[in-house]
């Protein structure tokens, strides 16, 4: 028998059991609610491991509700899930999405790795008993996203990873972020710029500001501080260790990491 519960909060029949096998092929089992009273009441009587909400669900949005979700179950994570019957309306839910602190945002239609990627997540998460910090690592180099990626998922955190500042502040795999690791110099709009732009879309989250210099041009200690004068949290120089790079982080978020 599953030792893990979903709670799918679906207004379509149809949907909701498409939703629902897809949970249930991953060992899984699922509780559906058509309503968001419905929802509520059963987190009151049912330990659930994974909520998967529809934004709009009769004539309620349930971005509204999150914190009284969150209020009856702090460690579950969280995702919302949208149609987004355009961009101007996907970009606006994206944005209500991180300001209600949703761990996971999914698009309709969605697929079976995106399910199983967020169950892989809050399994861990069940097993430390925690919601793990969310750290997204923004670098042009695919070897040191992977690296970044690694060491986070070793220390105990939850880790995405982008390979520009366009792709971070655009996806909508990436809802709620705790910290973001940015580099100074990557093509597009580059770390200076992209950390104003954290600001704007992640107001509350933390950044640390990581570079190895820029050849003879700029120092690793010019850009890190220039990146602390426009609102940088930490600055960490390439290239590092993954015990430097987790203490730094934990540091900055003012919290031991979680290993695992």
């Amino acid at each position: 028998m599953s030792t893990a519960t979903a709670l799918i909060l679906e207004d379509s029949p149809t949907q909701a059991q498409i939703i629902s096998r897809m949970v249930e092929n991953h060992g899984w089992s699922t509780i559906h609610c058509l309503s968001v009273r419905e929802a509520l009441d059963s987190l009151k009587l049912i330990s659930f491991q994974a909520m998967f909400l529809d934004v709009f669900v009769g004539q309620h949005n349930s971005i509204g509700h999150v914190e009284q979700f969150r209020k009856l179950s702090p460690d579950t994570p969280l995702s919302l899930m949208t149609a987004g019957a355009g961009h101007e309306a996907l970009e606006k839910t994206l944005r209500a999405a991180r300001a209600a602190q949703a761990d996971f945002v999914l698009r309709k239609p969605f697929t079976d790795n995106d399910i199983k990627q967020i169950l892989q997540s809050a399994s861990k998460e069940h097993k430390i008993g925690a919601r793990r910090k969310h750290v997204l690592a923004i670098d042009d180099s695919r070897t040191v996203r992977s690296f970044i990626s690694g060491a986070l998922d070793f220390s105990g955190y939850r880790a995405s990873v982008a390979e520009s500042m366009e792709e971070a502040l655009s996806s909508i795999d990436i809802a709620h972020v705790d910290l973001v690791l940015c580099d100074i110099f990557m093509p597009g709009m580059g770390g200076l710029e992209g950390i104003r732009a954290i600001k704007s879309a992640w107001p509350k989250v933390k950044i640390i500001a990581m570079s190895a210099g820029m050849e003879e041009m700029v120092s690793e200690e010019e850009a890190l501080k220039a990146a602390s004068m426009i609102g940088a949290h930490a600055q960490i120089k390439k290239p590092f260790t993954p015990d430097a790079l987790a203490q730094i982080v934990a540091r900055t978020l003012n919290a031991p990491a979680l290993i695992g």
